[in-house]
């Protein structure tokens, strides 16, 4: 009876906040504000999933956050894009994950077909050869057999599924643990990891299934880290360092070492890496998916000036506005009744 007026609410608000994302840059904090008030009062006293299902919607409200705060602190989105995130959470607390899934299979489409009819051949090429190092596609392989070899422990153990968000967890617990407590290098951690399972676990490994999922991971992995490098060449520009401007974003992390400054790309390949990276690296000024801040480009320009830069620009990203994405994402959700995400897993 009353889905028309959730529909309502998600195409008002929808269109309210992508517009002033397209045409302002922003995403204001009164139309988040507005928008969870709004969906708690329709969640109690007309949809009532909060009184029907307390429980449920307060664990995928809590998910939600952390999920939107993550990729936050991943650079993947903006504050504001995780705020609306959480706000359009509210709205349909148990189907959080799949409106994440819409909102960023529509993206990749984008993303994907963009960079591939910008990037010339040259470009591709280019990419296509520092990809396809026997050293580094011999690492993703083996990197991507232990992740499966413990996620398989783990779920054969505790009974449990282990999907993308479980696995993002497991690999920063590892992280944290071998690289960090340690200081031992991940990749002779998870060397260790294949042999043992090898010998403790070839009845699994011998197998068809286990093969191709293996093979096909590791090429997802090898496709999306060529096509993110690949998009260098269509979202990022390179603009002097006496240009930078507040709220652009750099995509180009400066760090110290030796009493120097230097500078590389970021890594804009997927959560995973973009946390990581981020924790290990301790720039001195990194990737802000929020945009640098004045301070900091007067810090930048006073090290260019006294000479202690080796260079004179800098990378920065072209603006993504990612509110009408999410707005797509919860339509989607809204008109599938949340089995969208079945297309795509």
């Amino acid at each position: 009876m009353f889905q028309p007026v959730l529909l309502s609410i998600i195409v008002v608000f929808g269109i309210w906040t992508s517009y002033t994302d397209l045409k302002k840059g922003v995403i204001k904090n009164y139309s988040v504000l507005l928008l969870i008030m709004t969906a708690i009062f329709l969640n109690i006293f007309f949809i009532k999933t909060f009184v029907t299902n307390p429980l449920t919607s307060g664990i995928n409200i809590i998910l939600a956050v952390i999920v939107g705060v993550l990729l936050w602190l991943a650079g993947l989105w903006s504050a504001a894009d995780a705020k609306l995130f959480i706000a359009f959470s509210f709205l349909l607390p148990i189907l959080f994950f799949s409106i994440l899934v819409n909102s960023f299979v529509p993206l990749f489409i984008f993303f994907f077909f963009h960079t591939i009819f910008k990037t010339s051949f040259k470009e591709k090429k280019e990419i296509f050869i520092a990809v396809v190092k026997p050293k580094f596609i011999l690492s993703i392989l083996v990197a991507i057999l232990a992740l499966m070899f413990i996620s398989y422990e783990i779920s054969h153990i505790f009974k449990i599924s282990v999907n993308y968000f479980l696995t993002t967890i497991l690999f920063f617990l590892i992280f944290w643990l071998i690289e960090q407590k340690f200081k031992l290098k991940l990749n002779y951690f998870y060397i260790v990891v294949v042999i043992l399972s090898i010998v403790f676990l070839h009845k699994i490994i011998f197998t068809l299934s286990f093969f191709m999922n293996w093979i096909i991971s590791s090429c997802i992995i090898l496709i999306l880290y060529s096509l993110i490098l690949l998009s260098r060449f269509v979202y990022t520009q390179s603009v002097k360092l006496t240009e930078l401007k507040e709220g652009m974003i750099i995509a180009e992390m400066i760090f110290k070492r030796g009493g120097k400054y230097f500078k590389r790309p970021i890594a804009f390949f997927t959560l995973l890496t973009m946390l990581r990276e981020r924790v290990k690296a301790n720039p001195v000024f990194g990737y802000n998916p929020d945009g640098i801040k004045r301070e900091d480009i007067k810090k930048i320009f006073n090290l260019y000036r006294e000479k202690k830069l080796d260079f004179n620009e800098i990378k920065v990203c072209k603006t993504t506005h990612f509110a009408p994405f999410l707005f797509l994402g919860v339509l989607l959700t809204y008109f599938a009744k949340g089995y969208f995400i079945y297309l795509f897993f």
